[in-house]
């Protein structure tokens, strides 16, 4: 992670080039790439050594030297990786992880080690010249590892490196001990001359600069490297060392020596014990029969109860048990259901299921999932197929707050020593490549961030696909400097930077997990994770388990427990809603969504409103369709529609559903004739051709992942399958086209019915509580203003007051004071933190807060800063104890007078002068001076946004003036017109024209939709920021998905778009100044514009004077001229007096 640039997959085709019979990978303390290298070399038919260079020190405090090892067998791969996982445990004191010189002998059996060149120990002690230190080193680790210890030499062409060579070989001969010659290899070619581009040497020196935070140019940095550290080939090594032949010779003799087998792709699970002699097997069965039984009682006693089979209930139960049992996967099972079941009954929340498990009727007996697989027709074969075994794998998603409280119960259940979560890897991407490099190379930060700001904003895009495009690749190609970057970022993009832990992956060991996988540790969280990778680990042999934290079951239970808290009769149990709620239909068709799972994106919302969702399956089916490749494209035979549009045609029999076989017919009945679900295709493939579930999910898999050759075969199969069922031969190839077609864009129904029932949940609650719900959700997301904004405006819309935070009232979190009202929580403050709100409700519990002061001194001052009390005012949580500007201005008295109060209180010293503090108002030590309280600016501070305050207000005539209509006066027209309003909302995305945007501006009399395509995006994106007002020039279209026919609702695409002080400068015709005979600030006046003055840039200043005989209006200079913004309207107002002072705009055409 600190230095090296090679790539293991370049590593082995070189070294297949070079027809090297082995090569070793020794990474620096760490073993993370060595499954891909054991595996990668293996194909290519090379011996892969695995090994590490470890850094060892004798002495606390000291600084590592290195000392490498290389695996001879099992037994030494075992020793390392249980070395290298204690140096991040016990080893990492001083941040790097070090390995100590006593904990060698302990895992010393089937390894080779070097001495680590002249930098080890045994290389400093020689280049000291104390040659009885160095044999006393040599001796050291010979007793450790006998006829395995070598000493290492280099000629890479470091500073004292023959000094050492010499000298390490004339005591080797001395005292009997192999050398062996090694190449410190860090990148893998050398330098071109004629190559203009970077060399790998630069480009690794960039590498080792980034991850210092140095400068490439800086001369006192540490040159640690040196150019002929690449990879050299056999003849190479021969000419360097043809003096030393032994030491070349030995290379081959430590090759012969490591042959390290591992077995990849066997999988070992933790023994679950089982009461008594019950086999493991026969507990499963036991477990599931009574779970199922216990299902069924639940399903009859259900609000939503349903007919049902008992045999073939108990039929599917059978051939699931007989099948998991077969595969050996009966403990995983049960694991899984073990600590689900833990935290069920620990009161932790846990989701309906979520992907392939879903489709299993022994999770849902066992509770593992809350799905029923046969009424939702979901197929155990596309969780564990019989005819491809791979491994099972359940995710399980948790409550966020209960999450951790899991892994614990089974970190305790099976050992710390056999519980980890997995790492991740943070790579060199495009955008932060780019900005990195522009860092080392010494150029400015802008020069950086306008380069990474070009990239097209694609998730995952790498620099070669960005420079395809046109825009990027003419930015790069536009100067020399650019070129460099490019190259080197090139060079070094997609490399390993950094460690970090996956947000669910866990996996749980039969035995120690260091038998397996080395571990890294987390110093910051403390957190324990395997080296190996998601896919690697699994390679090892450990079976992954995922344990999600699903925010939205927190918001579920949090909304439950205050539903709860004021009902008298039986508790509502979210498990058991009805799914026919008129309410929550209703909602949804209104597309009034936010905040509901997986269904509050805009595109979702609209789709609503046409689908008009009337029962839980549309829910289910929109969950699956809302995706890139369903909504992308077109369907044959309906022009202009994606499989979004035709779903909902059909479902209003606007568009007829073709005619087919029954079997197809029966399959596709619930989506309208359209293929939606992967299960779908298996379902077709089962009753039209024959196949059977486990060959229909392999079909399945090779449509998804274009497997052409594995399709081309399995459509012979289909064909002559459902030729011989007597269907016809040309209906049946024509089916299985348009099957290929889809199924790549077919979603897996097992994960949409689980995710569309948590979606229904919250879309119930919303219906039927929704401040319970609404105050809840607001608390999920106390650290996100752009969130906080989105929910007090859904608040609003749907008929819900938000009160502002109130200091004798709000709690951290947002509270439901009644159906109707949600009181803001004081948590959403910025810099408001939660050890602060508990000292104010602590203190609240003796009374409510009297004044200012009195809040101040119950709080105390070591709690209180100016800061903290300007944002508290700015909120309005403090208006209840007085004016926001009034309070403003006692801050700092207060505050001293609250520690004076504190003081005197400690020292039991009373103040026979003055009247009891206690009793003191707020006015006794008013400030003198008033400094001016900006409310707007103080509110938007505090909050993120306006609460109560809307910064338009005290604009309107103005607006009125420069645009001619307010936002709930627009109507469509196909002439341009001008609307000014506050930013409220900004959503921009990428399409195939570059980014563009959806805004939402709001004038208080109405809010409106505007759409920002890319070429009005990259002209005035500068100008669109939140919170700001901002004029929007463009044609008004009625919104096509607008529900109410009577009040239509209307939006906007955007011309142009200007910060509203741009506006004036462009509409204002003249500022009138309004003077009469007895104004007597005519010289303050003049001096005032001329300060003013803005050389002839700015507005025409015309005075209207108006004395007792005559009146004229009369245009000053054309150089005096002001630029009206909000600043300069008060100055002239301050001196001219309130009204005298008249914006005139330019008359608006259309405006009547």
């Amino acid at each position: 992670m600190s230095d090296g640039i090679i790539r293991i997959e370049e590593l082995v085709e070189r070294s297949c080039e070079y027809n090297f019979p082995a090569v070793a990978l020794t990474d620096l303390t760490n073993l993370f790439g060595l499954i891909k290298f054991y595996r990668m070399a293996r194909e290519k038919g090379i011996k892969p050594i695995v090994g590490c260079e470890l850094r060892l020190v004798k002495e606390e405090g000291n600084i590592g030297a290195p000392f490498v090892l290389l695996v001879k067998n099992k037994r030494g791969y075992t020793n390392l990786t249980k070395l290298v996982s204690k140096a991040y445990i016990e080893g990492q004191d001083t941040g790097d992880p070090l390995v100590k010189i006593e904990w060698l002998s302990d895992y010393s059996e089937g390894l080779i080690a070097l001495s680590g060149g002249q930098k080890g120990h045994i290389g400093q002690a020689l280049l000291l010249n104390n040659n009885n230190l160095a044999k006393k080193r040599i001796n050291y680790f010979r007793d450790i590892y006998g006829e395995d210890f070598f000493l290492e030499i280099q000629r890479v062409g470091r500073e004292d490196e023959e000094h050492y060579n010499i000298s390490a070989i004339d005591l080797a001969q001395e005292i009997g001990i192999p050398i062996v010659a090694t190449n410190d290899v860090k990148f893998l070619t050398p330098i071109d001359p004629d190559d203009e581009s970077p060399s790998d040497f630069e480009a690794h020196e960039a590498r080792v600069c980034i991850q210092k935070g140095e400068i490439l140019s800086d001369s006192s940095r540490a040159k640690e490297y040196v150019e002929s550290q690449y990879l050299s080939s056999a003849e190479e090594m021969m000419a360097k060392f043809s003096d030393i032949p032994e030491a070349l010779e030995n290379t081959l003799l430590i090759s012969k020596k490591c042959n390290l087998e591992l077995e990849l792709g066997e999988f070992y699970l933790p023994d679950f014990k089982v009461p008594g002699k019950t086999t493991t097997k026969d507990y499963l069965k036991k477990k599931a029969k009574e779970g199922l039984k216990r299902r069924l009682e639940e399903i009859n006693s259900s609000i939503n109860s349903y007919d049902i089979d008992k045999k073939i209930y108990t039929k599917r139960l059978d051939y699931e048990l007989d099948m998991i049992c077969k595969l050996g996967f009966e403990g995983y099972f049960l694991i899984v259901a073990d600590f689900v079941n833990w935290a069920q009954e620990n009161d932790i929340p846990v989701g309906p299921g979520r992907g392939s498990g879903a489709g299993s009727i022994t999770a849902y007996a066992l509770g593992i999932t809350a799905i029923d697989p046969i009424k939702y027709d979901l197929l155990f074969e596309r969780f564990l197929n019989p005819d491809r075994v791979s491994n099972p794998d359940f995710d399980i998603d948790f409550c966020m707050e209960g999450r951790d409280k899991v892994l614990e119960y089974v970190t305790q259940k099976y050992g710390k020593d056999s519980v980890a979560q997995i790492s991740t890897r943070g790579t060199m991407a495009a955008r932060a490549v780019l900005r990195d490099v522009v860092r080392v190379l010494g150029k400015p930060y802008g020069f950086g961030d306008r380069l990474a700001k070009a990239i097209p904003d694609v998730l995952g895009i790498s620099l070669e696909e960005a420079y395809k495009d046109k825009q990027f690749k003419e930015l790069i190609d536009s100067s020399e400097e650019s070129k460099e970057v490019f190259d080197m970022s090139l060079k070094l993009e997609g490399l390993s930077r950094s460690v970090g832990t996956h947000a669910a992956g866990v996996v749980i060991a039969p035995t120690a997990l260091t038998d397996f996988t080395p571990l890294v540790v987390d110093q910051e969280k403390g957190t324990v994770a395997t080296q190996f990778d998601m896919g690697d680990v699994e390679s090892a042999g450990l079976v992954k388990f995922d344990f999600l934290g699903l925010k939205t079951l927190t918001v579920i239970n949090r909304t439950l427990n205050r539903i709860n808290e004021n009902r008298s009769d039986k508790s509502l149990d979210i498990n058991d809603l009805p799914l026919n709620d008129e309410k929550t239909f209703k909602l949804l068709q209104r597309g009034e969504t936010t905040g509901v799972f997986q269904l509050e994106s805009r595109g979702m919302k609209e789709y609503l409103k046409k689908l008009k969702p009337n029962n839980f399956e549309d829910i289910v089916s929109m969950n699956a369709l809302y995706r890139p490749g369903a909504l992308g494209t077109n369907m044959p035979g309906a022009p202009g529609m994606n499989m979004v549009d035709l779903y909902i045609e059909r479902k209003h029999k606007r568009e007829e559903i073709p005619a087919g076989h029954e079997s197809v017919k029966k399959v596709l009945s619930t989506t309208y004739g359209v293929i939606v679900y992967q299960e779908q295709v298996m379902q077709i493939a089962q009753e039209l051709s024959g196949f059977t579930l486990g060959q229909a999910d392999i079909l399945r898999r090779a449509m998804g992942k274009k497997k052409k050759d594995e399709m081309e075969k399995m459509k012979k199969d289909f064909i002559d399958g459902a030729v011989n069922k007597k269907v016809n031969k040309r209906y049946v190839e024509n089916l299985f086209e348009q099957i290929e077609q889809f199924a790549g864009y077919g979603f897996n129904r097992c994960h949409s019915v689980p995710y569309a029932l948590i979606a229904y949940q919250t879309a119930w609650l919303k219906a039927n509580h929704p401040s319970e719900f609404m105050a809840s959700l607001l608390s999920s997301e106390l650290d996100s203003t752009d969130r906080i904004q989105m929910f007090v405006d859904d608040c609003r819309s749907i008929g819900l007051e938000v009160l502002k935070p109130d200091i004798n009232a709000s709690f951290y979190e947002f509270n439901d004071l009644d159906e109707k009202t949600v009181l803001y929580g004081l948590g959403a403050i910025k810099g408001i933190g939660e050890s602060l709100v508990n000292t104010i409700i602590e203190a609240r519990k003796k009374g409510p807060f009297e004044d200012f002061y009195d809040f101040c001194r119950r709080i105390g001052s070591n709690r209180l800063n100016k800061r903290i009390l300007v944002r508290l005012i700015g909120s309005g949580a403090l208006d209840s104890l007085g004016k926001r500007e009034t309070l403003f201005n006692l801050i700092e008295a207060s505050l001293k007078r609250a520690e004076q109060s504190v003081e005197r209180s400690e020292s039991q010293i009373s103040d026979l002068f003055s009247e009891d503090l206690h009793q003191e108002k707020d006015m006794n030590f008013q400030s003198k001076t008033q400094e001016e309280f900006d409310i707007l600016s103080n509110e938007w501070s505090s909050l993120g946004f306006y609460l109560e305050s809307h910064p338009i207000e005290g604009k309107r005539e103005e607006v009125r003036k420069m645009c001619g209509l307010f936002i709930s006066e627009l109507e469509e027209a196909p002439h341009t017109q001008r609307v000014a309003g506050m930013l409220m909302h900004l959503n921009v995305r990428q399409g195939r024209h570059g980014r563009y945007a959806f805004v939402t501006i709001d004038d208080s009399s109405g809010r409106l939709e505007v759409s920002v395509w890319s070429e009005a995006f990259d002209t005035y994106r500068s100008v669109l920021r939140k919170g700001q007002i901002i004029v929007v020039e463009g044609v008004v279209e009625k919104d096509s998905y607008s529900n109410d026919k009577n009040n239509p609702s209307f939006k906007m695409i955007a011309e142009r778009i200007l910060s509203f002080d741009q506006a004036r400068k462009e509409f204002i015709k003249f500022v009138t100044i309004s003077v009469g005979s007895d104004f007597k600030e005519l010289d303050s006046l003049t001096s005032q514009l001329k300060e003013l003055s803005t050389n002839g840039s700015g507005s025409p200043i015309v005075i209207s004077y108006s004395g007792n005989n005559a009146k004229a209006d009369i245009q000053l200079p054309k150089e005096l001229t002001v630029e009206v913004s909000d600043l300069s309207y008060r100055t002239l107002e301050s001196i001219c007096g309130k009204g005298n002072v008249d914006l005139v705009y330019y008359a608006r055409p259309y405006i009547h």
